[in-house]
């Protein structure tokens, strides 16, 4: 395997491979490298929750820009429809009301069709709520959720179409790099030289950059989702998000509702040292929790049964936003990880971006510069009107 490429992608999620589509759109010559197979991570078990509430300008135009990219995926990636619509809404407590508006106007100035709603119309909307306790919602009627597995081998199709290679069942072991200067990978199959290559590999990125003496600030955590099949007579159709009872929820096929945490201790808690080796079991006790708080808010689903249950990883830095950054000390290595959860919803716009990090550097106001590296050395952390931490 001594053929290489000028760039060399690193991770064949779906911010690998949305990267990738973007760097040979631009003409560059490309090769894609992932140890399995195409999402055969975290990507391909991801909830796939596309929304736009998010708590600072930069990130709330990127899932705009994303969520244009899903709605018309065929058009403009190629494939098939990826993407469902079920409308969004997250609420909170009375005392949360004020930074919730303040945030939704901060969405709309950017383009976002959001609004606030009332309790009222929460029960309107969702005739099954219990709205107890709830000061109100954000209300989002363009949100939905993607096939993720569909959308990431869109992405890399789409990729290969415009002259990317895409090398599947390849592991990339080390980083090879003479006096500063990165000069390609090597594999479990030999050696691949490159000009440039751009490490996206999720939980495994740290343990590719640390032999280079680069210690990326990201801890690597195990997520639980739970599938419960709801009630036939229970009508759940959207996307709800719940600062309360503190999970998320949405519609799955089958007459199931998919269910997570948004409890930053619950995501945070479970932390890992080997991406290689974790249980992908969910504990009982947590299943039952899920149960109960979702029961709270939808009294119906004291009548649901448990469908099945699964973990995955999320790779996590201490600010809850992705760095996407040229590594410090290299000519050559660029890195885009830390994604915190947010990697699915955002990948269109985050792969633009960073194809453009690569192929021309950082430029006058460029908003990639929010998530640089240093950011934490510095004291500059990612901050949003009104904080929601793993919701960003």
């Amino acid at each position: 395997m001594a053929k290489g490429s000028e760039i060399i992608v690193v991770g064949g999620g779906i911010n690998g491979v949305s990267t990738a589509y973007n760097l040979a759109e631009n003409g560059a010559e490309v090769t894609l490298v992932e140890k399995e197979f195409v999402a055969g991570g975290p990507s391909g078990v991801s909830s796939a929750i596309v929304r736009q509430h998010y708590s600072n300008p930069v990130t709330a135009r990127m899932a705009l820009e994303s969520l244009r990219v899903w709605q018309n995926f065929p058009e403009k990636i190629g494939g098939e429809k990826v993407f469902t619509e079920t409308e969004f809404l997250l609420g909170v407590r009375p005392e949360d009301v004020a930074g919730l508006k303040a945030n939704i106007t901060m969405q709309r100035s950017v383009g976002i069709n959001t609004r606030f709603v009332s309790p009222e119309e929460i029960q309107d909307l969702e005739p099954d709520i219990d709205p107890s306790g709830l000061g109100g919602a954000a209300y989002e009627p363009e949100a939905g959720y993607c096939d993720p597995a569909e959308a990431a081998n869109g992405f890399a199709r789409a990729a290969a179409r415009a002259g990317a290679q895409i090398r599947s069942g390849v592991t990339v072991t080390r980083l090879r790099s003479q006096a500063g200067v990165i000069s390609g990978v090597e594999t479990d199959q030999g050696f691949l030289p490159a000009g440039k290559v751009v490490v996206i590999a999720g939980p495994w990125t740290p343990h590719l950059l640390h032999p280079l003496g680069v210690d990326l600030p990201i801890s690597t955590a195990r997520v639980k989702v739970v599938l419960f099949r709801r009630p036939a007579e229970l009508n759940i159709r959207r996307i709800w998000a719940d600062f309360i009872i503190q999970v998320y929820l949405r519609p799955e096929t089958g007459g199931q509702i998919l269910i997570g945490s948004i409890a930053p201790e619950e995501e945070t808690g479970d932390q890992i040292s080997d991406p290689d080796n974790f249980s992908d079991k969910v504990a009982m006790d947590l299943i039952a929790s899920f149960a109960e708080r979702v029961a709270r808010r939808y009294p119906g689903m004291e009548r649901g049964h448990l469908a099945s249950s699964y973990a995955s990883l999320y790779d996590l830095t201490p600010d809850w936003h992705p760095i996407m950054d040229a590594v410090p000390g290299y000519t050559g290595l660029y890195v885009f990880a830390g994604t915190s959860g947010h990697g699915f919803k955002l990948a269109p716009a985050a792969g633009r971006m960073m194809a453009q990090l690569v192929l021309k550097g950082k430029q006058p106001d460029d908003p990639v510069s929010l998530f640089a590296l240093d950011r934490f050395e510095r004291g500059a952390p990612v901050h949003g009107q009104y904080e929601y931490s793993i919701l960003g």
